[in-house]
Order: structure tokens, then sequence, then C-alpha cells
């Protein structure tokens, strides 16, 4: 079977109103075009799978991928992407807030400018209210303001969620690329400075059906990508998140260790209790910031706070050890003290959490006619 000349591949996540939608304004928007739409679901609960399955049994241009396993925009896009033998892949939002009208525009600039990338352009300024709210406007302009100043590339809008890139071009960057980012073209353009990036405006629509997936978790994420970036992959965008969340645990690491000090506590006990509820804050703090995809829920929860006291045991019992030995030979600084047990165990905690305790699944992708 012929390649496509255009793949469209649509993340979607409980977009169960909005398959059928999307797939007829693709066909009415790619009329004379050898095209295909992939939806990626991430086992939607709403329905949203069995719609696009059932679509898909109808309409040939229409294919359905079930992922159960590392759930993620970016990996959705990526794994819908590499599912794909058209030469040009397109990636777009299942909510049609982009027009569908504009890939084909897209699609042109890419051949007539000899681009590897072409995104479609908000201008944030002119939005419609009912499409961007005042909050995630203001949010817009800031991260594309540091995004911008990170890529050192004149762009519009390197945050867009609506772009065209050639296959060749996605698969010289895609073993690059960050497995826990989110903004997908901002990850592409900054691990390839070579792409040549043309954008075209596209004016961003209300919402067909449903809410935005964009929250304060999503954002928490991007922050994390972006130290992975600066930093050229060294500290991967997983661990800034943990070593974020240390950061925070250590300041309850204090409060506890000098609230105990203060009462009279003799200072080994005082390290212990602290050590203990600090990893518990960490805990429920990676659950919701740096596992988010691989979370545990419910009384769920209990069994993934003692997986964490047990395998973080080793790092404890070293935290509390070198402390107390930093203690006496630092003449009693316990700033310094608690500073050298919680670096001893930092690097240990992040490798038995990501291996042990919020290990990914199995990777049963199956792809759905």
């Amino acid at each position: 079977m012929a390649a496509k000349d255009i793949t469209v591949v649509v993340p979607v996540l409980n977009e169960a109103a909005n398959i059928v939608p999307l797939a007829s304004m693709l066909h009415e928007a790619l009329d004379g075009l050898d095209w295909e739409v992939l939806f990626v679901d991430d086992d939607s609960p709403d329905g949203t799978g069995e719609i696009a399955s059932a679509l898909a049994r109808d309409d040939p241009r229409v294919r359905h991928i079930l992922r159960i396993a590392d759930p993620g925009l970016a990996n959705s896009c990526i794994h819908g992407m590499l599912a794909s033998s058209a030469e040009v892949l397109c990636v777009m939002d299942g909510d049609a807030q982009h027009d569908p009208r504009v890939i084909r525009t897209m699609r042109e600039r890419l051949a007539a400018d000899g681009a590897d990338v072409v995104s479609a352009a908000r201008d944030i300024d002119a939005l419609d209210p009912r499409a961007l709210s005042r909050v995630r406007r203001q949010l817009s302009r800031l991260g594309n303001a540091l995004v911008r100043a990170v890529l050192r590339r004149r762009t519009a809008d390197p945050l867009s969620g609506f772009f065209v890139i050639r296959r060749a071009a996605f698969l010289r960057v895609v073993r690059r690329l960050s497995n826990s980012g989110f903004k997908l073209l901002f990850d592409i353009l900054i691990s390839d400075h070579t792409l040549r990036h043309v954008e075209v405006a596209h004016v961003f629509r209300p919402r067909l059906s449903g809410s935005s997936k964009l929250d304060a978790l999503a954002l928490w994420q991007f922050v994390a990508l972006l130290a992975e970036k600066l930093t050229r992959g060294v500290i991967p965008a997983r661990f800034a998140s943990f070593l974020a969340v240390g950061g925070a645990g250590f300041g309850v690491h204090l409060a506890v260790l000098y609230t105990g000090l203060a009462l009279g506590a003799p200072f080994v006990a005082a390290q212990a209790a602290a050590a203990v509820i600090a990893a518990t804050s960490n805990f429920l703090l990676n659950n919701l910031l740096t596992f988010r995809d691989r979370r545990f829920h419910g009384l769920a929860l209990i069994y993934g706070w003692l997986a964490y006291l047990a395998v973080s045991s080793v790092g404890l019992i070293a935290n509390v050890a070198v402390a107390a030995w930093a203690y006496g030979e630092l003449q009693g600084y316990a700033f310094l003290a608690a500073s050298a047990g919680v670096a001893m165990d930092a690097l240990w905690k992040f490798v038995v959490s990501d291996r042990l305790v919020w290990p990914r699944r199995g990777r049963r992708t199956g792809v759905v006619p």
C-alpha cells in the first residue's frame, strides 16, 4: 500500500463528543489529498476509543491507536507519528480549536519554502476570550517569551500544538525528544537547531466540546522540560521535577528538625523524625507531579507510600548516619549536617522511585483497526 500524502495525528483523552465532528471537518478540509487521521487515545474512560474505533471500521481514512501504558500528550503524538509512513506528518488537538483548513496551507508552505517544520501561530492578543481565558493568555505570553529566549529563534508562537513536519526531519530528531514533555513543537525545535522552521497565521477557536487539559500540573511539566533542555539533557525533566520536590521536602525536613531540637529532642531522634516526615511529603508531591502519569489513586496511595518508605530505607539510614557523623564533626552545625544526610540519599531515592515505586507499566500498546 502506497504511503499517504499526509497523516494527521490527533492525541485524544476524553474527547468522545469531538471525534466524529473533527473527522467530518478533516474530510472537507483535505478533499483531494490522499490523507488519513490517526486518533491516539490514552485509554479515555468516556468512550472516546470506542467511538474512534467504530468510525475507523466504516471510514478507511480513520485509524485508531489505543495506548494503555506511559500516557502523556507528547508520548501520544510521537507514537502516532512513528506509526505513519506518510512523508508529511501533522499534529493537531482533538477539540477542534485548531482549524483543519490550515493543514493544507502549512503543507503548501512546507514545499514552497523548503522548510522542515511549519507551525500555525496564534495571535495571543487577538484571541476570542472563549478560546483562551485571561489567565491562560498571560501564561501563553510568559511561556512563549521564555521559550524564545531558550530557542534563540525568531518565532511568534513556539508553544503551538498545531504543526506539520517532514517525516525525515522527525526521524532525525525523535531520539532526542523528552519522554515527559507536553509541548512537542518546542521540544523538536530545541533538539535540532538546524531544522528550518516557518510559521503561518492561525485563528485559535473555542473548543467544540469538553474542557481544556492544560492545568498547573501540565505547566509544572513544561518547567521541568525547560530544565532538561537548558542542561542539554544532563538533568532529565523527571529528575528536575524530583529535585524540585526534594527541595521542598528539605524545607519540611529542616522545619521538623529544628522544631524537634527546640522541644529538647536528641539530634538523632529529631533527624530521624524529620527524614520520615519529609519522605512522606516527597512521596505525595512526587505522586502528584513527578510521576503524574503513573500515580497512585485511592487506597493504592497507602501501598505506594509504604513501598516508597521501604525502598528508601537504605537512603534514610544513610541520611541519619551521615548527618549524625557530620553533626559531630561540624561541632553542632545542624543545617550543614542535615544537608549532608539529605544529599546522600537524593539520587538513591530517585533511582528506586523510578524503577520500583512508580515503575513504567508494560508497553502494551495496541493498534486498533
